[in-house]
């Protein structure tokens, strides 16, 4: 029987070599500079280590949407490790994202959304723009639901149907707001609405598939042409993960998951 190959041998096999710096958009990045300069580099992205935090992907998805030039320092995430020392003395709280800007920190992503708006413009429609704003809130109502549905354990059957109808009710809402527009994304093009919806959107099609048997995508239509329009977009898929990393990197993240739905002969359906 033949020996495995070493993953030199399996490397020196392969021409498959990624530009992280000026190539396509990648996780394994610390400089990005899209074919500019490194002395045009005004932002410093701070994310968590292995791509995992939703709101760090927003933040870089935005910059690689926007061909920003930045690099990137990456910080432990509480729930997988101790915060480096040296990130706590640049930001006490050790939230992730945070970004510095001209020399200036700013953290909570949606603040850090602004912060490079003003500087460098917004991604399509912006932050504060009358059509963004009822999408960002719709957003909000859509996370809470799913948390409800996935994370709060259900005394009955009938409490835990009433948790996913509220979900299910929101989703109509979003599926209604897609179809406003002849495109596939929130707004009649690309934009900040959809680096919005992105994060947790991604996270809720994965996690309430694995958890609950529900998939978003077949259930919604005007989700499942969302989804792969957004697919369709090499800087999506660079900060895109796969079902089997969020269904296990979400738990500690959200202090537990509920497995299946309730049952009568599981009154206390068991945390992840």
């Amino acid at each position: 029987m033949a020996a495995p190959l070493s993953w030199a041998e399996l490397e020196a096999l392969t021409d498959f070599e990624i530009d992280t710096i000026h190539g396509p958009t990648n996780a394994q990045a610390r400089l990005r500079l899209f074919g500019r300069p490194e002395s045009e580099v005004r932002v410093t992205l701070y994310r968590d280590n292995h791509a995992w935090c939703p709101y760090c992907q927003k933040v870089w998805l935005w910059l690689e949407e926007k061909q920003i030039p930045y690099r990137i320092e990456k910080v432990t995430m509480f729930c997988y490790g101790e915060k480096e020392a040296w990130y706590k003395r640049k930001v006490p709280s050790g939230m992730l994202p945070a970004l510095e800007l001209n020399g200036r920190l700013v953290t909570e992503s949606d603040d850090i959304l602004m912060a490079l708006e003003r500087t460098f413009g917004p991604l399509g429609e912006g932050m504060t723009e009358a059509s963004v704003i009822p999408l960002r809130q719709l957003e909000r109502l859509l996370f809470r639901a799913w948390c409800s549905w996935l994370c709060y354990p259900a005394r009955s059957a009938r409490e835990d149907e009433r948790a996913k109808e509220q979900f299910t009710g929101i989703v109509a809402r979003v599926e209604e707001a897609l179809g406003r527009t002849p495109g596939p994304y929130f707004l009649p093009e690309f934009g900040t609405a959809d680096v919005i919806f992105t994060p947790y959107v991604e996270r809720m099609n994965a996690s309430l598939f694995y958890y609950k048997g529900y998939s978003m995508r077949e259930e919604n239509p005007r989700f499942g042409d969302w989804f792969a329009a957004m697919e369709t977009r090499p800087t999506y898929r660079g900060t895109q993960s796969d079902f089997h990393t969020h269904v296990h990197d979400l738990p500690p993240q959200m202090g537990g998951v509920l497995h299946e739905r309730y049952s009568p002969d599981s009154p206390e359906p068991a945390a992840g």
